[in-house]
């Protein structure tokens, strides 16, 4: 039988923070564990910076993170791409320009001055699950003191953001979020997160007709666009629904599981 690669975001498609779905569920659990022992792959690949607690009850193979620009498999890191001191700075100048409250990160730690700020309180909640202040962040820093690979930079309204976007779109990678929670996350010129799927499926030297991946979100499109299973949650996106091969239940509902119950008969 020939090795099969799943590549799967974590919100909203292994969790859902917002609504209480904390971990995945157990019929997911047991999906993937199974499709593991059956010798097959199985990656995270997300935007976050690292992989919460929460998902990490499941071995997972490799991990691609800051939506593409960091890999790790096997415990070998593959890709990290951080940014220069010149391109902090430019960040750092346009996003006060534009009222954006920034915070970078990487594997080496967190560089955010707005800690207490009801914009990154929101975000701590919808992501983390908590308001709670964090105590591991650099708050007072220096360009030079940052080793970020990525910056989420929130902003009070689209008029903000996508004037900042403007300003930084020939020099950086970034992925912007108009509704909900006005953000942007950025990145360095490079990978993106369906380029490295793509990066470590062919690595692998694993046949695009046994790649599988699961999204929900926006930044999840390119990712269902370059392997053959592109499998979107019932939750998703109606951009992401269109391009996807198939559509899946909810996160909540074992999306995952049953599309592994069809697929593979786990």
């Amino acid at each position: 039988m020939e090795t099969k690669i799943a590549f799967f975001d974590i919100d909203g498609t292994l969790v859902n923070v917002p609504h209480g779905l904390m971990q995945p569920t157990k019929e997911t659990i047991q999906a993937l564990t199974k499709f593991k022992e059956m010798g097959h792959k199985i990656v995270i690949a997300t935007a976050r910076g690292e992989v919460p607690q929460s998902v990490q009850e499941i071995s997972f193979d490799g991990y691609i993170c800051n939506d593409g620009h960091y890999i790790r498999y096997n415990n070998e890191t593959w890709i990290d791409e951080l940014f220069s001191v010149e391109q902090i700075e430019k960040q750092l100048n346009v996003y006060q320009k534009y009222h954006g409250r920034c915070m970078f990160n990487s594997r080496f730690g967190q560089w955010c001055s707005f800690v207490d700020d009801d914009l990154v309180i929101q975000h701590r909640q919808m992501f983390q699950g908590t308001s709670e202040r964090p105590t591991d962040i650099h708050e007072e820093f220096l360009p030079e003191d940052v080793k970020a690979i990525s910056c989420c930079v929130l902003f009070e309204n689209t008029d903000d953001l996508w004037a900042a976007y403007h300003e930084l779109e020939d020099e950086l990678t970034m992925v912007p979020y108009d509704t909900g929670l006005v953000r942007m996350d950025v990145y360095c010129k490079g990978f993106t997160k369906g380029t490295a799927c793509q990066y470590v499926y062919q690595k692998l030297g694993i046949n695009y007709e046994n790649t599988y991946a699961f999204g929900d979100g926006v930044n999840d499109v390119e990712m269902l666009a370059l392997v053959k299973h592109g499998i979107a949650m019932g939750n998703a996106v109606d951009v992401l629904k269109e391009t996807a091969s198939e559509i899946t239940e909810t996160v909540d509902n074992n999306g995952i599981a049953l599309a592994f119950h069809k697929h593979f008969g786990i």
